[in-house]
């Protein structure tokens, strides 16, 4: 007798007082992953396995929950708000640093426009018909806007490729009980692995840099951040890129 991998009922015998619950059943054996059931009031008996004997499917089996999306190996995979929350505190770490490294550069930006707003002021007082030089503007920010570019992206390779690495998971993650991994497998990922994983997620920035393109990276970004909420694995367009998972290991 075979069955796919999923959640089924456990076959381990429950204690007196114990809740019925689902175990994850891997395809060729029982983990040790599992998962709380509630009983349903009305129909058929539950399964009665013994242990090591794929089970049957538990939907019909006297199971009334919906069993929790996991990686093949019955690893609870992390849901989207948990997952918000964790880029929320390394966007905010990623940023104090890009910040205080650009300062030079964000300095020279902020001037560029504070004399450039100041000459339409006084252009208009005038009443100068001749108007402010929009272009010169452009040309004057294009330099400091590029190298800021270049250091928050350089900032957030270090940061993000660096912890998946070292931790497999950013502070935001480790704060928040998240985990990177291969889907198909657990432990460490390969640098390739990692380095695709970034390119997916942040290293569509550089293509800000291009004229006429920037404007479809924010739409990019926008599906890759909102793709978990339907995607049946919990994956992000940038997971799939690198066949990757976010877990919940707390």
């Amino acid at each position: 007798m075979t069955s796919q991998p999923g959640w089924h009922p456990d076959p381990v015998p429950t204690q007196p007082g114990q809740l019925p619950q689902l175990r994850y059943w891997d395809g060729s054996r029982w983990t040790e992953h599992t998962a709380p059931a509630a009983p349903l009031q009305h129909g058929p008996p539950a399964y009665q396995g013994s242990y090591g004997v794929p089970p049957v499917q538990a939907a019909g089996y006297g199971y009334g929950v919906k069993p929790p999306a996991t990686t093949p190996d019955g690893v609870p995979l992390a849901g989207w708000w948990h997952r918000v929350g964790a880029y929320l505190i390394d966007a905010v770490i990623v940023g104090i640093i890009a910040g205080l490294l650009a300062a030079p550069w964000v300095r020279d930006v902020w001037h560029t426009y504070k004399h450039w707003f100041d000459d339409l002021m006084d252009s208009t007082e005038a009443g100068s018909s001749s108007s402010v030089d929009t272009g010169q503007l452009e040309r004057d920010i294009a330099k400091p806007l590029a190298i800021i570019v270049a250091i928050q992206l350089v900032v957030s390779f270090c940061y993000h490729v660096g912890f998946l690495m070292w931790r497999q998971a950013t502070p935001g993650k480790l704060l928040t009980g998240l985990r990177v991994r291969l889907r198909e497998r657990p432990g460490p990922m390969p640098f390739g692995t990692v380095v695709v994983r970034w390119l997916g997620q942040f290293g569509v920035g550089l293509l800000g840099l291009v004229p006429f393109v920037g404007s479809l990276t924010g739409i990019y970004s926008l599906l890759d951040d909102l793709w978990p909420l339907w995607d049946d694995k919990k994956q992000a367009i940038h997971d799939k890129l690198a066949k990757t998972n976010v877990v919940r290991v707390r």
